[in-house]
């Protein structure tokens, strides 16, 4: 029997350098369970809008795809005429689309995203409550709910090192979104601001912070993303406030990514997700910024040898769970015969979806099937 092809098209600017959920496709295609043909618009743009269309076409029109995966619309300027075009000569495979930011208040749908949206089968994004409905305005289908998780690049056979020596004893990283100091520009920034100010006036506190647009004490300015992990590896402790706060099930990479590196965590509580770990895998979920600053401080007086075995068993618990492979298999279980993610926490994870019972969380819906709008 052969096996179904899926055209990945992601938004990574140079996929022969990272392909997001690249190594996550690959796996599955060495057992034989799928055809994997990437291809990356963005990354076509250099050529002008009407070739990369043209080249998009030819790759997809050579794979004859079952099911098409879109990693997000990112930059590439889609119109729902593209989309439709594109579709419509494949002989509407089943579209799949995976959505990772936060949308809504000041930050709208953008135009490429809205088009996907109303041509996709499924739709899965990394919150529900205010993200699904604001989605399901160009969509109507049910959203589905998805973790966010360790991006593939991230991963270091290096193990996680001791904090004795560490340079820092916390570390944010994300940027400041605030002019003049309250003017936001994005939806919880005003808070983010308050949790770095507060830790930078921390007394004896070594606080550092990455990303554009701080100053005063510990702001050492941008970190490339594929050192974030070096970095967090750098504190004893790291700190967030996220963007986009309260909404259900909605918590940036920064929390996995986090965990990942090592070491305990404090970050936003995410609403409606016990199935995450707690203090004893080294994350510390609270409800304001202030609360951010109090558990960093109860923290740094704690047993030096408890945060670090808090930090192992939060990086022991993520790299099992919140893993592409494991998103990837929960996504494409319901079209195509891969094996599911482990239960723990993926069961969880699926009850979270808004469908009745029967309605999509388990079974197999037929390839192409999809009725769209």
């Amino acid at each position: 029997m052969t096996s179904p092809t899926v055209l990945h098209l992601t938004n990574d600017a140079q996929p022969e350098v990272h392909l997001g959920f690249g190594k996550a496709f690959g796996d599955l295609a060495a057992d034989g369970l799928l055809t994997h043909v990437p291809a990356a618009p963005v990354a076509l743009l250099s050529r002008g809008r009407d070739e990369a269309l043209a080249e998009i076409h030819r790759v997809a029109e050579q794979a004859r795809p079952e099911l098409l995966f879109v990693r997000t619309p990112g930059r590439f300027p889609w119109t729902d005429q593209d989309v439709a075009g594109l579709l419509r000569r494949l002989g509407s495979p089943t579209v799949v689309l995976w959505e990772g930011d936060p949308w809504g208040g000041r930050k709208a749908v953008p135009a490429s995203l809205a088009a996907w949206l109303r041509h996709a089968d499924t739709v899965f994004t990394v919150g529900l409550g205010i993200q699904a409905r604001v989605l399901g305005q160009h969509t109507a289908r049910p959203v589905r709910y998805i973790s966010q998780t360790v991006p593939e690049r991230l991963w270091t056979d290096t193990p996680v090192p001791d904090a004795d020596d560490v340079a820092y004893d916390v570390m944010h990283i994300g940027s400041c979104f605030v002019r003049f100091g309250v003017l936001e520009r994005i939806d919880g920034a005003r808070q983010r601001s308050r949790m770095v100010r507060s830790l930078q006036r921390l007394p004896g506190c070594r606080f550092a912070v990455h990303g554009n647009g701080w100053r005063g004490p510990g702001a050492l300015g941008p970190v490339p993303f594929d050192d974030q992990v070096r970095a967090l590896r750098s504190a004893r402790i790291s700190a967030n406030w996220d963007h986009f706060a309260g909404r259900d099930g909605y918590f940036s990479n920064r929390l996995p990514i986090s965990l990942y590196a090592g070491r305990p965590h404090v970050t936003t509580r995410p609403l409606n997700t016990p199935w995450l770990p707690g203090p004893e895998h080294g994350l510390h979920c609270v409800d304001s910024p202030a609360e951010v600053v109090d558990r960093v401080a109860d923290l740094l007086r704690s047993d030096p040898g408890e945060l670090h075995r808090a930090g192992l068993a939060g990086h022991d618990w993520v790299r099992t769970r919140l893993t592409n492979g494991n998103a990837l298999r929960y996504m494409l279980g319901a079209y195509l015969d891969v094996p599911p993610p482990p239960a723990d926490p993926w069961e969880a994870i699926a009850a979270m979806d808004p469908l009745p019972a029967g309605g999509g969380r388990t079974g197999r819906h037929e390839l192409g099937k999809g009725a769209r709008t």
